[in-house]
């Protein structure tokens, strides 16, 4: 997700003002995809984690609504900053969480 909507900002960085809108359409699309799986016959696992994957892209497609709304157009705004974003960094083989200014490394708790 942090991936994605960081590479979103690019392009609207490189002039392609509605890289959001765009993206929001596609988190509705793969929304719906995990929407269509729990209908149809899921082991109890099975349903647990794509329950728990819907309500993640829902907390994502309510940001991203969020930041439609208040025309947010760069990574640098605090609506984005204030999410607390995953990343993976190649260089060091590891995984970061960052929120506004701090920067963890994840330790897998």
């Amino acid at each position: 997700w942090t991936t994605d909507v960081n590479g979103t900002f690019a392009r609207m960085e490189e002039g392609f003002s509605n890289a959001l809108r765009e993206y929001n359409k596609k988190q509705i699309l793969q929304l719906n995809t995990l929407i269509n799986l729990l209908l149809g016959y899921l082991n109890d696992q099975d349903r647990e984690k794509i329950t728990t994957l819907c309500l993640i892209d829902l907390h994502a497609r309510d940001v991203i609504s969020k930041m439609l709304n208040l025309k947010i157009e760069n990574s640098n705004e605090f609506t984005w900053q204030s999410q607390l974003r995953h990343r993976w960094d190649p260089k060091d083989n590891n995984c970061y969480a960052n929120i506004c200014d701090a920067k963890f490394k994840y330790q897998y708790e």
